[in-house]
């Protein structure tokens, strides 16, 4: 062992690293906001903004661009690389993001599968400004965020939240082959929904809508998700449970998903069998969490998980009506039930 490491033991380093460090940034004239991509387990909204905000000037701009295309698509996506930064100006203040990557640690929390890089946007700004305009910046990324969402006008669909491509179905409710009165009214629920932030801010509960389609197949399911996430502008997520094998790997899946999307569990009825029945509403209780359950889909809309995240559908298919769970048909636990028939 080295004399300094006698005389100035580790606990010492670290505090007087941290008494420089503060110094340093009490007399720098800059301050730092992060942006991480995950806000704990579920996806940060704000960072899928500034990546979208970003996109829209870092083709001119950055100095080194990462290049992305979906499949099927023939639109290229700029974007910012690992590390690099470029610069911004808002009402004559200008700033710099850095889009700063990093190695995850090893994980101790199996239940919580996180991906292995830690991605995220650091804003520089002068403190004298970030007073100023910090709130109304933010504000104003993401009004323009919402604002390219719209004119590209381009819907995702995502497989086990793994991959994504562009989704094209030209699928309406104008071409739905349904009675008019009962398009309208499922339009109306739609729109209610879409429009009821301060609503549901209000009553304090979860924004999220959960609806239930059945019918036999070739009666138009499929159809009417494609023209809800037309008519909402909505991305589609399908969730497929035979690649789902555990509650924990469900929870994971879902708190993977983004606001403004719909959230689709096809064939409900092949989890609802008579062996799942005796742990249906048992509320995890038994700790088994090497099956998937009905418990488990039912408690992510309504549990504590179900805030964190805002503007959610869940759309549940079955082929089998007579065969589900009475727990699943509940309108505590269903907001609404449409029926495709021929």
């Amino acid at each position: 062992m080295s004399i300094l490491q006698v005389v100035f033991p580790p606990e010492l380093w670290f505090a007087a690293f941290n008494f420089l460090n503060r110094a340093l940034n009490y007399f720098s004239s800059y301050c730092y906001c992060d942006i991480t991509e995950m806000d704990g387990v579920s996806t940060n909204d704000l960072y899928n903004a500034v990546q979208l905000h970003l996109s829209s000037f870092v083709s001119t701009s950055g100095s080194r661009l990462s290049l992305t295309r979906a499949i099927g698509s023939s639109t290229t996506t700029f974007g910012l690389s690992n590390n690099d930064s470029i610069n911004d100006v808002f009402d004559g203040v200008a700033v710099q993001w850095e889009h700063v990557v990093a190695q995850r640690k090893s994980q101790t929390l199996s239940w919580q599968p996180l991906p292995d890089e830690k991605r995220g946007f650091r804003l520089r700004i002068r403190k004298h400004d970030k007073d100023r305009i910090l709130d109304s910046y933010l504000d104003y990324i993401i009004h323009m965020a919402n604002d390219i969402r719209r004119k590209n006008q381009q819907r995702l669909l995502y497989t086990n939240y793994r991959d994504s491509v562009p989704f094209k179905d030209p699928s309406t409710f104008d071409t739905l082959a349904m009675d008019p009165a009962r398009k309208r009214n499922i339009m109306e629920d739609l729109g209610n929904f879409a429009s009821g932030r301060v609503l549901y801010q209000q009553t304090g509960g979860a924004w999220k809508r959960r609806y239930l389609l059945y019918g036999p197949s070739g009666t138009g399911k499929s159809s009417m998700i494609a023209a809800m996430a037309n008519f909402l502008g909505y991305d589609i997520y399908n969730l497929e449970l035979t690649e789902v094998h555990s509650n924990s790997e469900l929870l994971n899946l879902l708190m993977k998903t983004n606001a403004n999307s719909i959230i689709v569990i096809k064939d409900i009825d092949c989890l609802v069998s008579p062996s799942n029945r005796p742990n249906v509403l048992r509320d995890g209780e038994d700790g088994n969490n090497d099956t998937i359950t009905l418990w488990g889909l039912l408690n992510f809309p309504d549990g504590l998980w179900s805030w964190c995240g805002s503007e959610r559908i869940f759309v549940y298919t079955t082929n089998h009506f007579e065969k589900l769970d009475p727990a699943l048909l509940e309108s505590s636990r269903m907001d609404m039930h449409i029926c495709m028939s021929q």
